[in-house]
């Protein structure tokens, strides 16, 4: 009996992640569209499809959200990307263009920014 659960949650898992991928695209288009009510709305389904199945969403895919508006982040079009230093820390500001909320990441030297570093 035990071998189902785990196996059904291993199928949900996958289903909501497939479908977040598949929401997360359109929002994107529709970002770069200027429909960008409609790609907040989509963005907000995704949250809301995660949260009710108890699924985590990739990083990738989690981390390309506003967390206030819920808008794919997409550079020059919805969001703002500049490189800051303090010292020896250096991260990366993003500011949704929409509501102005801002993102800091924490960036090693000498690592692409589309590189994953964690």
């Amino acid at each position: 009996m035990r071998r189902k659960s785990k196996r059904r949650k291993r199928l949900l898992r996958d289903l909501v992640r497939q479908r977040a991928e598949i929401l997360y695209g359109i929002a994107r288009d529709e970002a770069r569209r200027g429909n960008l009510e409609y790609a907040s709305r989509l963005g907000a389904l995704i949250k809301q499809l995660s949260q009710s199945t108890g699924v985590r969403l990739p990083r990738s895919l989690k981390r390309n959200l506003c967390k206030n508006c819920s808008l794919p982040l997409i550079p020059g079009v919805t969001a703002t990307y500049r490189l800051r230093s303090q010292g020896r820390f250096s991260y990366i500001v993003i500011k949704c263009v929409r509501c102005g909320w801002i993102h800091r990441r924490p960036y090693k030297k000498g690592v692409s920014i589309g590189e994953d570093s964690g």
